[in-house]
């Protein structure tokens, strides 16, 4: 009886141990027959996938002191740049970050240094999504945005911008061709304007005789901003306009006699026939 009773609570024992590890899992009732709807890999499979993200390039370009120092820094771009990535569930390390500084828009975009690398970069592990803080931070030049655009379109590269809500442009469809085309052009006019009005200004000093460059051979510059004659200086010139004009010495001559003379440039350096030419023809 006792070795009954024993049995009994050994069998109870090892089914209650078989019921506690078992996993539940989903199953639906097919043709008379339980079938999981999937497995404990699968969905640990499933979630590593939903976790992953893909990953994005950010280009950064400054080209004067006061983007550096304003409100469009290097720094301010990266941190938007950073923001907008990961609000679309992009990765953006940092080794993906390309910077320009000092960098003029006017030059292509592929021709500039870091926008050079960019691109060997994106080709290489197959990046498929560019942010930029502006639009005007990649392209000045309509002629470059189409170029460029149609290339990245080959390769099924899209492009986003900050200052647009950080919303994707379909550069393969014709409404999105069009707002890229339409930006570009206010980029374009936008940096032809500011030539005009730097030009303009140059103008206006150089007309009241205040200074409009840094330094000009023969003047000196006073507290308000106006040139004075230096009177050492300008007998250098003096002497270099009768050479050139009385004797009929080249530029290259004159520029071994100031030095064999020691005749410091503007400067303290040594005279090159460039300079000398600059001041033939700013008389």
């Amino acid at each position: 009886m006792a070795d009954h009773i024993a049995m009994r609570k050994s069998t109870f024992t090892s089914a209650s141990s078989s019921r506690k590890t078992r996993t539940h899992q989903p199953s639906v009732r097919t043709s008379g027959r339980r079938v999981n709807v999937y497995s404990k890999s699968e969905k640990y499979g499933l979630m590593a996938k939903q976790k992953q993200a893909e990953e994005c390039v950010l280009y950064v370009r400054v080209s004067t002191i006061r983007q550096a120092e304003g409100g469009v820094s290097i720094d301010a771009q990266i941190a938007k740049g950073k923001a907008n990535a990961e609000f679309n569930d992009f990765l953006l390390p940092d080794e993906n970050i390309f910077i320009d500084d000092g960098v003029s828009a006017k030059i292509p975009l592929w021709s500039r240094p870091a926008a050079k690398q960019m691109r060997a970069f994106i080709l290489k592990h197959k990046i498929k999504q560019i942010y930029a803080y502006r639009m005007d931070r990649l392209f000045r030049s309509t002629i470059d945005c189409l170029a460029t655009v149609e290339e990245l379109d080959e390769f099924g590269i899209g492009i986003q911008f900050r200052e647009s809500g950080g919303q994707p442009l379909d550069l393969s469809s014709a409404v999105g061709r069009m707002l890229i085309t339409i930006l570009a052009a206010f980029g374009e006019m936008e940096r032809n304007l500011i030539s005009e009005r730097v030009c303009m200004a140059m103008q206006h000093l150089k007309a009241t005789g205040r200074r409009y460059t840094f330094d000009r051979y023969g003047w000196d510059v006073d507290e308000d901003n106006n040139f004075v004659e230096n009177e050492d200086e300008q007998k250098w010139i003096e002497y270099i306009h009768a050479k050139y004009q009385e004797d009929g010495i080249k530029v290259t001559h004159i520029a071994k006699e100031l030095n064999i003379c020691e005749v410091p440039t503007k400067r303290g350096g040594k005279w090159s026939h460039k300079q000398v030419r600059r001041i033939l023809d700013a008389q």
